[in-house]
This record gives C-alpha cells, structure tokens and sequence, in this order.
C-alpha cells in the first residue's frame, strides 16, 4: 500500500520510541514548596507591624536558536507536473546542540526519518501520477502532491513543540492534516499528555466551551462528540501542541462536527486553568515570537482581559491564476469581529508558499503579525515584511520592510522564536543575517 502523509505523522510520533526507555520522572525543578502557614496557637501576640512577604521571583524560560531546512521534489512530462513533493524540517542550531545533546539527537533523526519517508512517497506518488496521466489524459489529470511545513510552536528551555500543517493530493484523497510533536528540552524525551496536564478528566469540557466561545459555534454531530472523542482516542492519537500560552488541540474536518465544518482547533489556557498543568511547562520566555498556519484558528490574549482571542491568517488568490499566486490576505480576531484587508503579493506556486505569517508577543505587552510575502519586483526567491499591530484585537498598519528570515547554506534557514533576537537577511542593504529586535513601533530593528 502506498505511503500517505498520514502514515509519515504517525512515524513521526513513534520515533518519540527511539529515546531511551524512560526514567521516573523528576520532581519540577520550578515547583517550589508551599510556605510553612503553620502557627503556635498558644501565642496570642500578634506583632503590632510586620514585613510583607517578598514576591515570589517569576520564573521564565530562555530561548533556543533553531534551524528550518526546506526541500523539494518534482518531475514533469512536458508542460505537465505530474508529482511534487515539499516539506520542511527543524533542528537545533550548533550553540543548542551542544547545550541539549539528547534533544539534538532526537531531532536529527526525525529530520533523518523524514528525509526517507518523503523520497519513498514521492516515487509512490509519480508512479500513480504516471498511471494515471496515461488513464485520463492531459486534461483531467491532477498533480499529485505531498507538502509538510514544520512549524515551531516553541522553542525555549523548558520545551519545544513542532506543529506539522500537511496537504495531501493523490488519488481520492485531498485532505489537510494537522499534528504536534512535543519534548522536554533538557531530556530529549517525547511528553505525553500526561507529563503536561495533571488532570485530563476536566479537559473535554474546557475544549468544548473554547469551541463554541469563538468564530465557530456550529453543531457537533452530537451532544457528547468531545467527550467521545477524548474518550475513545488513545493518548498517542490525540493531536496537541505545547505552547507559550497553553495546551492546543486539533480535530479533522468531520471529527467532532458534520464535513464542511473544517478543522477545528481549541487551546486551554495556562492563565484561565493552572491549577490544571504542571508548573514546569507553564515556565516560558516574556517574549515569543510563533509561525502560524494559514487558514487556522491560532488563540491568545490579545486585549489582557485573561480571556483568549482567536487569530487567523487567510491568503486570498489572484483571480486570474488561482494556483500560482496570492494577491491580499485577511486578518480575523473575535475582539469586535475585527477584520484586517491587506494587498500584498505572493508568490504561491507551492502549498508551502505564499505567505507565511507570524504573531509576537512582546515582553511588555504588545502584539505583532508579523507577514512574510514569498517573491518581490526586485527578485522571485526573496520575501517582503509586512508588520501589523494586532495589540487589543484592533489592527494598525507598520509598515513594510524588505527582509526574510537568514538563509543557511544549504536549503536552510535562521528559525524566528525570538522577538529580541531575529536573525533577518535585509535584501535593501544587500546584508546577510544579522540580528534584529522588534523596536518600539514593531517594526525590525538592527541590533
């Protein structure tokens, strides 16, 4: 049976199994004791003024630089392309592979794994394309392809999680998976759920309340499809990310509601429910920066109200080229039913084209969306910025800026997690990678 996309994720998954057996877990490392209250109940004096108690020191995590390399595969009869194959993978970068070995490791041989898988399913897919263009002819062929983009959902020094937003075209089936991959920083080792949250048993209600809380509020196919679902799934099948800001969880189209519906996404929150997650991984940077799908709920605080607002991001095609290019996207949050048009071309040949968007959330408060544009007037494999204000929900036009995330030789590039440290190759001054911040006004500013 030939290799499907589906298939590579749920390799992706066991080659958590490739770490050693693992070990009783330690206690959090940033858990602390809880205050002696005990009191001597004979003594009734009570001093007349006493010192408050100093605040507990908040406790953050520190970023890790990572790498994103891309690769591609085609083949084409003539004017015709009969198969594709893209995907991308992450890795840490040299100063964070020798901090975190084990993690390193892990890592590269799931790009590794990856590699292997993608080349396999892409001669499976040129050999359905071949059969299939001599069955059908030029005219109702379509191209068979395969994509992955790997997206950080973090990265810092308590945990990394990869989100793997895929597209499959083959056959009968042309459908989007989504699916998260989660380890502990310093181990390597792939978390569960339950390394994560203390008590599942009150997960399905919180998932079903942010369902129905935002954009979306249709019909479950019926009145327990949420309690099933977490029921009847086993731990490994549920598809999660561990973010800076909580736990996600992601449903195919026609999982919990009727198809049509698309893919549903819900994020129970570290401040709403803490009492919920281990302290640990509620430890996380002031600032993160987050690359976000396309056309898919991403949540966060938006206003400060404690309350999570959902974002999306949707590219909106050229009318005359529907396949090749991108000219506008628009931006959605649930503050007031915000909307945000912007024209900004793209080039979006391939499903990982296109734009790619990013949310940042800054150490004193503010929010970005920050848009990369694939190809420009000046050159067709570079990018063009467009930076966004999103902080309250409300939307505030930057300004644009001619940059792209750093290129590493070869086919690689800086991954951009750090807000205050975001390696960018700025194609106006002709500059390879250099370090920038995100400045007062939002826009990249040069170390």
């Amino acid at each position: 049976m030939k290799k499907l996309t589906v298939l590579l994720i749920a390799l992706l998954l066991a080659l958590g199994q490739l770490t050693a057996c693992r070990s009783e877990p330690a206690p959090d490392e940033t858990e602390t004791a809880a205050p002696d209250t005990e009191t001597n109940e004979t003594d009734e004096t009570i001093p007349a003024e006493t010192e408050p108690a100093a605040a507990p020191e908040k406790k953050t995590a520190g970023h890790i630089a990572m790498t994103k390399y891309f690769s591609q595969q085609w083949e084409w009869d003539d004017e015709i392309l009969l198969a594709l194959s893209e995907y991308s993978t992450a890795v840490l970068s040299e100063e964070s592979r020798q901090t975190y070995p084990a993690l390193a490791e892990i890592l590269e041989q799931t790009q590794n794994m990856t590699n292997r898988a993608m080349g396999d399913e892409f001669d499976n897919l040129l050999s359905t394309a071949k059969e299939e263009l001599d069955f059908l002819g030029a005219d109702s062929f379509v191209t068979k392809s395969s994509t992955i983009d790997l997206q950080i959902r973090r990265a810092d020094s308590t945990a990394v999680s990869l989100l793997s937003d895929s597209y499959l075209v083959f056959g009968g089936i042309n459908d989007r998976f989504l699916n998260g991959s989660t380890y502990d920083t310093a181990t390597g080792e792939m978390l569960t759920l339950a390394d994560v949250i203390k008590d599942m048993s009150k997960i399905p209600a919180i998932v079903k309340k942010e369902l129905t809380s935002h954009t979306w509020n249709g019909d479950f196919l019926s009145e327990t499809s949420v309690e099933d679902y977490f029921r009847d799934t086993p731990e490994d099948g549920i598809r999660w990310t561990l973010d800076y800001n909580g736990v996600t969880f992601y449903f195919m189209n026609g999982e919990l509601a009727d198809l049509g519906n698309g893919h549903l996404a819900a994020t129970v929150s570290f401040a709403e429910y803490p009492e919920l997650f281990h302290e640990k991984y509620m430890t996380v940077p002031e600032a993160y920066m987050v690359e976000l799908p396309l056309m898919h709920p991403f949540y966060t605080d938006l206003d400060g109200d404690g309350d999570l607002e959902e974002l999306d991001v949707t590219p909106f095609p050229h009318e005359s080229d529907i396949s090749m290019f991108y000219d506008s996207f628009g931006v959605y949050t649930d503050t007031d039913a915000q909307f945000y048009y912007g024209e900004f071309a793209a080039d979006s040949a391939h499903r990982t084209g296109g734009y790619h968007p990013y949310y940042i959330k800054t150490a004193d408060g503010r929010h970005y969306l920050y848009i990369f544009a694939e190809g420009s007037e000046l050159a067709s494999n570079d990018m063009e910025l467009r930076v966004i204000d999103i902080t309250g929900g409300g939307f505030g036009e930057v300004g644009d800026m001619h940059v792209a995330p750093g290129y590493i030789p070869v086919d690689g590039s800086y991954a951009l997690t750090d807000p205050d440290n975001m390696m960018l190759e700025n194609f106006e001054l002709m500059e390879e990678a250099k370090a920038y911040r995100v400045g007062d006004d939002g826009m990249p500013v040069r170390k």
